[in-house]
């Protein structure tokens, strides 16, 4: 894969193409990007409004997630955000309580 502007566009093509929230770490290997590379290239498309970063679901037994030692740690995932959605991503990343 190229360097540069075409891999940064690359990145956003992906997610216009895709199915929904992608994980990093699999994003990089789809694309064949470096980790580090590629969080700087969503963190671009984030500034830019195009993405953004969708939380994973927490835990819903105690409600409180931040401190419940079984909830795992996934790694972020991103997603395209529409044209015609000016709402925030909910804050669980269920999609489906807002």
């Amino acid at each position: 894969m190229t360097t540069g502007t075409t891999t940064l566009r690359q990145v956003l093509d992906h997610f216009e193409q895709g199915q929904g929230a992608v994980s990093l770490p699999a994003l990089a290997r789809t694309l064949g990007i470096e980790r580090g590379m590629l969080q700087t290239m969503l963190d671009y498309w984030v500034r830019k409004g195009k993405i953004r970063e969708v939380n994973s679901p927490a835990c819903t037994t105690c409600g409180t997630a931040s401190g419940c030692p079984f909830v795992v740690k996934l790694p972020r995932q991103y997603e395209l955000v529409s044209e015609n959605s000016l709402d925030p991503a909910p804050s669980c990343g269920c999609g489906g309580c807002h």
